[in-house]
């Protein structure tokens, strides 16, 4: 995947109501649309766009306000104190003051105490008390009696004992107001594949809504709740938008509601859900491990994530949603064992839970445990049949690591489970895709829209793939590659496109000594939004390529300016390090050496981060070799994610530098062979994995030893909370009074941050954080002066380096002192852009066009993305005769502004002047397809129209001639 824009995660989207239980649930006009002919492809366009930027419309907000869990289920609580103040602790997620006094009342023979009670030992992870607790019925009225006994039933369902529970369930069921107890009872029925018979058990709350006109919010959220289980969203929907009008959800609703909503793609109507129950209830186990998983749903943040779940562990250890986002996690890091453990742990109070058990099979899964395997399916198996959602968790997993086409079988099998399982096949749809396998695919998501017209990501897709492909991009076979573009595009890039890939493949072919699979598919979309949507069926993304293995994607240059070059020859390798592989190259390897593969094809296509690097190693955030995968999915922002990858470049290096480029190979290989990542390391390059990060890092320390005694500006702030408790452990520490003052300006309170500033500079007055602080403080105030003065405090205080030197540049008073420190800052950090394009435009304000020429030279060593800076080099070299230099700075230039028409007609002038009138000629013909300003083209048609002239082409070059006094005059009379 190419990083220089990351994903960051799905966007909100919202549900469109569809009844099919509930007669009285409202429809609208989408929903009469959608279940139509699908063949009004624009209007859908717009009812999705419409729900996507409005979803309140269909599923709104959740209110702020809360009523207490298991509301109207039975009579108010007495109002005894001890129980009184038990419920309120316990709605207020304080649990062990609700236990203390719920224990007390329970002593002295209250039975809703004992009620409390057991719902507290359920909520703190300690269901075989809550059983026991419940179970005792003696002195409970009837209304009490069944509370206890449903009660009873969940604590049993809770450590997995599906019969007990089932049994419990179906003596108490016949009662009417036994509405929860037939809820739960549905619930149960399908976590052991008995669909069939929960149905009617279910149907019976959506019957009593069908048949009055239902105003109780605790019944309108079962109704929900049922409709959900029933495979109905969209009327789940419905039922909890009325409960919530008939009165303030409890946390049950809310959970409910998220889950519907995480289900649906839509993570951030799932948060504001969990931010209600969080908002009255901060250590509400469940509600924290829903957060966790909404973090992860909506940008992968994995630190988010793990936080959470430990929070919800501390409350109730061993729960098993929080353990298995700590096991998903461990998992997408390759951590096997640390997955494991959770997933054990997870399993201690509810031994058949079915997405643990589902995890622990994608465990062996990618252990490449094929016995252990087939046994964890078949233990899933044994327990629901039905439960087709194990392939979808082992799918999931085994994307993250390349396996697309083990998920295609897997989705296939799937379907063998549960034939109507619209999300299998639509995972199979999308992976068929993915392999390059267009019609297969698109026939499988067309099945899955019939079968759930509601999932937006087949949606999406199929729309990209019925309607906007045919009519907007063209695939055309260049022998081993099948390559789209957009129609608009096609012209100008596949002049480019084609040859890039064969010298890639050439080249890459003949290191490895390995041929890949063919053809394959490289796609190019100007559009990020169709881009997005081809990569994950969804409408956001941040990544710039991605590869499936045999087919690639990437944004192309028309939109988003970026070196094509490098992001194609990047993309290509991950191909032969995947097929090499056998789909088990793990991330970090691949990354870095697909990026080692781009500076190995031109210098100039290397990354610089040095200083970050040096940043991550001082502190202890970069991990071993063999966990490199953590620095992916652990990024906090664009810096780490760029770390991430470079640090990965750097590795294989250092392998590449010191064992040899066959011994790269053979790691693929052996890697495809089903070794873990120390056994290669150790077979292959005869060192441990510790040895061989040990030695890598003593050799990366002495390289990054300029870097090491810089001062470098805290990158991120923790919350205030944290940086309060930090201080509070060490109250005369500086350095932790200017942290609180920058976890104070994080969330936007000055005046704090200026007092915790001054507590900081009174312990110490030389302390860094501290005095850079006040530089930005002075800087977001105006204060130009100031920030000049604390800049040169920071400086006389020890502190300087790249960054204090290029904000002196930014508050410089006149072009002498900016000049001053942007050449500070040039010898802090050679391998940085900025201030060398800042010197730049220095030179070139002042017309020393010698200096400009040096400068640009050095830019473009060090800057592979700057197409104004190609063109300006390119222009000067072949201005002064240069020939021979402006050949390499054209031919790379022509990838890093792969559309400018003033790129390529300079390339042609040089290309011209060497004597090349062929290449020449072919880079003219290309300029004038290509993109810039009305003055650029007609000088591009009128070299073309001379180039042609001069071989005889009179026909040629009248009709360039045309067209270069056309965009001349447009250029007079305004832009094009």
């Amino acid at each position: 995947m190419t990083w220089r824009v990351w994903a960051a995660g799905a966007s909100a989207l919202a549900l469109v109501p569809r009844c099919r239980h509930c007669r009285k649930m409202r429809s609208s006009s989408v929903l009469r649309f959608l279940t139509g002919a699908r063949g009004d492809w624009p209007s859908a366009v717009v009812s999705l766009s419409l729900l996507a930027s409005c979803a309140g419309h269909s599923m709104p907000a959740p209110p702020s306000g809360t009523r207490s869990s298991h509301a109207g289920e039975s009579a108010s609580a007495p109002k005894g104190d001890a129980v009184a103040r038990g419920t309120a602790a316990y709605d207020a997620s304080r649990y062990a003051e609700a236990e203390k006094e719920f224990r007390q009342a329970a002593a002295q023979g209250s039975i809703p105490a004992r009620l409390g009670l057991a719902r507290v030992l359920l909520m703190t992870g300690r269901a075989a008390l809550a059983e026991q607790t419940a179970s005792d019925l003696v002195g409970a009225t009837p209304e009490l009696s069944l509370e206890l006994s449903t009660l009873h039933a969940e604590a049993l369902h809770r450590q997995g004992k599906v019969t007990e529970a089932q049994a419990l369930l179906e003596s108490i069921t016949g009662d009417p107001a036994a509405r929860r107890a037939r809820l739960l009872l549905g619930e149960v029925l399908i976590e052991q594949g008995k669909r069939r018979e929960a149905e009617p058990v279910l149907m019976t709350l959506i019957d009593e809504y069908n048949q009055g006109d239902l105003k109780d919010a605790a019944r309108l959220a079962m109704v929900g709740r049922a409709a959900s289980l029933l495979g109905s969203p969209t009327d789940a929907n419905d039922a909890f938008e009325e409960s919530e009008r008939a009165g303030p959800a409890d946390a049950e609703t809310l959970l409910y509601r998220a889950e519907v909503f995480l289900e649906a793609y839509d993570p951030g109507h799932a948060e504001e859900c969990v931010t209600a129950v969080l908002a009255k209830a901060p250590h509400h186990p469940d509600a924290l491990a829903a957060m966790a998983e909404v973090k992860l749903a909506s940008n992968l943040d994995f630190d988010a994530a793990e936080k959470l779940a430990r929070q919800a562990l501390a409350v109730h250890p061993g729960l098993d949603a929080a353990e298995g986002v700590l096991a998903g996690a461990a998992l997408r890091d390759m951590d096997l064992a640390g997955a494991d453990r959770h997933v054990n742990a997870g399993l201690v109070e509810n031994p058949r839970n079915l997405s643990l058990l589902s995890l622990r099979a994608a465990i062996r899964f990618l252990a490449d445990d094929a016995p252990g395997f087939e046994r964890a399916k078949a233990d899933v198996l044994a327990k629901n049949p039905r439960y087709s959602r194990l392939y979808q968790i082992i799918g999931e997993y085994a994307e993250w690591e390349h396996r697309y086409e083990d998920i295609v079988e897997m989705m296939r099998e799937a379907l063998f489970a549960d034939p109507n399982d619209a999300k299998v096949r639509a995972q199979l749809g999308f992976n068929l895709i993915r392999a390059g396998e267009d019609a297969a695919g698109v026939s499988a998501l067309q099945r899955a829209f019939q079968d759930d017209p509601f999932n937006v990501r087949v949606f999406n897709t199929l729309k990209l793939y019925e309607k906007d492909i045919p009519k907007k991009y063209v695939t055309l076979g260049h022998g081993k590659f099948v390559v789209r573009y957009s129609r608009e595009e096609e012209k100008i890039l596949d002049r480019i496109v084609p040859p890039l890939l064969e010298t890639a493949w050439s080249e890459l072919t003949k290191k490895y000594g390995f041929v890949p699979k063919t053809p394959v598919g490289v796609e190019l979309y100007p559009s990020r939004e169709d881009f997005a949507i081809r990569t994950s069926g969804l409408p956001q993304t941040f990544i710039q390529g991605v590869c499936f293995g045999r087919t690639l994607a990437a944004m192309s240059p028309n939109v988003e300016h970026f070196n094509l070059g490098m992001t194609l020859w990047h993309e290509l390798s991950h191909v032969f390090h995947i097929q090499l592989s056998k789909n088990h190259v793990p991330r970090w390897f691949t990354e870095g050496l697909a990026e080692h593969e781009t500076l190995v094809a031109r210098p100039e296509w290397r990354r610089e981060f040095d200083a970050e690097l040096q940043v991550a190693l001082a502190s202890g955030r970069l991990p071993k070799i063999q966990d490199l995968n953590r620095t992916f999915t652990h990024a906090e922002d664009m810096d780490d994610m760029a770390t991430a990858y470079y640090a990965s470049t750097q590795v294989v290096g250092y392998i590449v530098q010191h064992y040899g480029m066959k011994k790269v190979t053979d790691m693929l290989v052996a890697w495809g062979a089903g070794k873990r990542t120390d056994e290669v390391i150790r077979s292959v390059l005869d060192i441990g994995a510790d040895a061989l990060d040990e030695a890598f890092r003593a050799e990366l320390r002495a390289r990054l030893a300029p870097y090491a005694n810089q001062f470098v500006p805290p990158s991120r702030s923790t919350d205030v909370a944290t940086a309060e408790a930090r201080l509070r452990e060490s109250p005369k520490d500086p350095e932790r009074h200017a942290l609180l003052a920058l976890a104070h300006l994080s969330v936007g309170d000055e005046t704090k941050a200026r007092a915790a500033l001054d507590q900081a500079l009174a312990l110490d007055p030389k302390q860094g954080t501290a005095l850079w602080l006040r530089v930005q403080l002075a800087k977001t105030g105006g204060n130009r002066e100031g920030a000049r003065q604390a800049l040169d405090e920071l400086v006389q205080a020890g502190h300087d380096g790249y960054a204090v030197q290029m904000t002196l540049a930014d508050v410089a008073a006149t072009p002498a002192e900016r000049r001053k420190a942007l050449e500070a800052a040039h010898r802090f950090d050679p391998k940085k852009a900025d201030p060398v394009r800042g010197l730049v435009e220095l030179a070139r304000a002042e017309r020393d066009e010698g200096a400009e020429l040096g400068l640009l030279r050095d830019l473009a060593a060090i800057e592979e993305n700057d197409g104004d800076a190609y063109r300006r080099l390119l222009g000067l070299l072949i201005a002064r005769n240069e020939t021979e230099e402006a050949l390499r700075v054209g031919a790379a230039g022509v990838f890093v502004d792969a559309e400018s028409a003033e790129m390529h007609r300079l390339y042609a002038e040089a290309l011209g002047k060497s004597g090349d009138r062929a290449d020449a000629e072919r880079e003219l013909e290309t300029a004038v397809l290509g993109h810039g300003t009305a003055t650029e083209l007609a000088r591009a048609h009128g070299a073309l129209s001379a180039v042609l002239a001069a071989r005889g082409d009179k026909r040629g070059a009248a009709e360039h001639a045309r067209a270069a006094q056309s965009a001349a005059e447009q250029a007079r009379t305004g832009p094009i």
